[in-house]
């Protein structure tokens, strides 16, 4: 939650939001997203592109280094969006998420 609160800045759209998930024991597990994030997973899912449920639990099972669930699922988030916006497929805005790069994506470990 620190590092969203870090990136949220004074815009309404940045600011966390938290709603709940269950994780793979079956508990309710807090999910802190910007709004934007949120918009974009509800997005996703009334298309039937993702079942964010499922995200959590796969995110929850495969960890990286010491990240939040949140910050990694907002990776995951960011990257399906610019990776839309990259091959041309439907996105929600015709804006590209902040930090997209048109050509070519950045190494996962660099």
């Amino acid at each position: 939650m620190q590092y969203l609160q870090s990136q949220a800045g004074s815009d309404a759209q940045h600011k966390p939001v938290t709603r709940l998930y269950k994780n793979n024991a079956g508990t309710d597990v807090m999910i802190h997203l910007p709004q934007s994030y949120w918009d974009y997973v509800d997005w996703s899912e009334a298309r039937g592109d993702i079942d964010f449920s499922y995200w959590v639990t796969h995110t929850e099972q495969n960890p990286f280094e010491d990240w939040t669930l949140s910050r990694l699922l907002m990776y995951w988030l960011w990257l399906d969006e610019c990776r839309r916006h990259r091959l041309g497929h439907e996105t929600p805005t015709d804006t590209p998420p902040e930090g997209y790069e048109a050509f070519g994506e950045r190494s996962n470990d660099g």
